[in-house]
């Protein structure tokens, strides 16, 4: 989940929560202070008939009835909720009141003075008030949801910025990674950790390269020497049959350890780019070449080609590395077919394919490009070939995938 999902996530929860609560407390608050004003207003009538009893003003407003008490009562103030029956309209009904009740003593008599007010109308302006008030509290809550997504937004575009060149970043490249300044301590520290970060790797892969490279070249130089002697040894008639085998096996182990020293050479090559020359290439040219070379192969294991090349299919590349790609791929199809196998290559605008007959691999599609993982058991495969061939796509920027079906390998470059 990206942060300014989680952001938006959390600001609603706890908006959810903060409107209900403080409509709940509103709508209370409300209605205490509506309901303490309505026991003033009635408290207020009780007074102004006390008045008008008190000085003889007559009542043309209240209903005035005498009645006999049994008992003496005393002087008492209370206040109740109470439903009164009424017919509005020709409709019978009840409706709440607030009853202000008061037991008064005024020149020698006493009296019951009764006074209410309708909560009803008080409930519904309650009501309102506190809706309108929610409706406001939502609106800002709204607005300030908009404004911070706004402002967030706004906040990591420096940040996302520079996480998109992180991403992209390669240290094959060799190239220092832009990241955009900002005014925010944290993301300040955040880019100069990650500049520094790089730099240093960078500079460890150049000296990688540069050690790799360095290594290959001086080892040519000796492992040359090293078979010339052994060759010069073979020859020799002093030898025994023991000694001969013993000579046989080094210079076998040499060859293939000059055969590994050049095939990571040029790997590292690749990686620093040093075939970085392009052109116009004919497909079809280079795999006909490629299939003259491997025809003795071809026979030996009495295979058969199958050729779709569609004319003129060109592309722009190095020459070199595609010609080492179809020279991988069909020493690849050869060494791991069946006897009686077939080949298939097909061109086109888009792509190359090319399938062979063979067993269902042990591991994952996508492993069989890593470095020296091979399917093969044979002494001379060191599971180079593949890597070779996935690194020079991605100097291409092109795709290569491989999958399996009805017995057959199929390898595609999509370019």
């Amino acid at each position: 989940m990206k942060l300014i999902h989680k952001t938006r996530k959390t600001y609603i929860l706890y908006s959810i929560i903060i409107f209900i609560v403080s409509s709940t407390i509103i709508y209370f608050i409300f209605k205490n202070i509506i309901a303490k004003r309505q026991d003033e207003k009635l408290l207020w009538d009780k007074n102004i008939i006390e008045q008008r009893i008190k000085y003889d003003y007559p009542l043309p407003i209240f209903d005035v009835e005498d009645y006999k008490a049994k008992n003496p009562v005393k002087d008492t103030l209370y206040y109740k909720d109470t439903l009164m029956y009424q017919i509005i309209k020709g409709v019978e009904n009840y409706e709440l009141y607030r009853q202000l009740t008061s037991v008064e003593t005024l020149q020698g008599r006493t009296y019951k003075i009764i006074t209410r007010s309708s909560l009803v109308k008080n409930h519904e302006f309650i009501l309102a008030i506190s809706l309108s008030v929610g409706i406001v509290i939502l609106l800002l809550i709204i607005t300030f949801f908009f404004i911070n997504t706004m402002v967030f937004n706004r906040l990591l575009k420096p940040f996302n910025h520079n996480l998109n060149s992180l991403k992209n970043f390669s240290v094959e490249k060799n190239k220092s990674i832009e990241l955009e300044q900002t005014d925010i301590d944290e993301f300040k520290i955040f880019n100069d950790s990650v500049s520094k970060l790089t730099e240093k790797l960078r500079n460890d892969f150049t000296n990688l390269k540069e050690f790799t490279d360095n290594a290959s070249h001086e080892m040519q130089t000796p492992l040359a020497i090293m078979q010339t002697k052994l060759e010069y040894l073979m020859q020799s008639e002093n030898l025994r049959h023991e000694e001969k085998k013993l000579i046989s096996d080094i210079y076998s182990a040499s060859k293939r350890l000059s055969k590994l020293n050049k095939t990571l050479l040029m790997l590292s090559k690749i990686e620093n780019q040093q075939y970085s020359n392009k052109e116009e290439i004919d497909i079809n040219e280079i795999i006909v070449e490629q299939l003259e070379i491997f025809e003795d192969f071809i026979s030996n294991k009495k295979l058969k080609v199958i050729k779709k090349l569609k004319p003129d299919v060109k592309i722009e590349a190095n020459p070199m590395l595609f010609d080492t790609i179809i020279s991988n791929l069909i020493g690849n199809s050869i060494k791991h077919n069946v006897k009686g196998g077939t080949i298939e290559i097909v061109t086109d605008e888009l792509f190359f394919m090319i399938s062979n007959n063979g067993t269902e691999l042990n591991t994952d599609s996508d492993k069989i490009f890593e470095r020296f993982k091979k399917e093969s058991t044979a002494s001379d495969s060191f599971g180079l070939g593949l890597a070779i061939v996935k690194k020079i796509c991605d100097v291409h920027e092109w795709k290569i995938k491989h999958n399996f079906s009805d017995h057959m390998h199929f390898f595609t470059i999509y370019f």
